[in-house]
């Protein structure tokens, strides 16, 4: 199944800054995988592309506004038929999410990890963690 025919439901965005990236840890107000690492994400509302999706929520969970490109990065399965799509947004500085920001409340923790296996927080999905690591091939 190729990206045109996929049923996506839900998008994000990893910003990266040199060799790291930006992850929030998921708090225990939120809707799933409480406690695990991950970008900024959430569900596509209906007549909204994937891409504004992932800006919208970018936005929403850390108060700051997308200003650069956002490029595909990869996808992966979340059921049989509703699929997840994650950009990469390379960043000049290092941005810091908000306590005001709409959606604070679904991150307890932020933080600019490296993008290697052994620097990355836990835990993880297998599918987050692939996708940051395909960052750098």
């Amino acid at each position: 199944m190729n990206s045109s025919t996929k049923k996506y439901v839900a998008a994000g965005i990893i910003a990266q800054f040199k060799d790291l990236v930006l992850l929030g840890r998921r708090s225990k107000n939120s809707h799933n995988l409480a406690g695990y690492w991950s970008m900024p994400c959430g569900m596509i509302e209906p007549g909204e592309s994937p891409e504004e999706a992932a800006v919208r929520e970018f936005f929403e969970e850390t108060g700051v506004q997308v200003n650069k490109p956002i490029r595909f990065l990869g996808d992966f399965a979340i059921s049989d038929q509703d699929f997840f799509i994650t950009y990469l947004m390379k960043i000049d500085n290092l941005i810091f999410p908000s306590s005001e920001a709409i959606d604070s409340e679904e991150h307890d923790e932020w933080g600019f990890y490296k993008i290697y296996k052994n620097y990355l927080p836990a835990p993880m999905t297998k599918e987050t963690m692939s996708i940051i690591l395909n960052i750098n091939e």
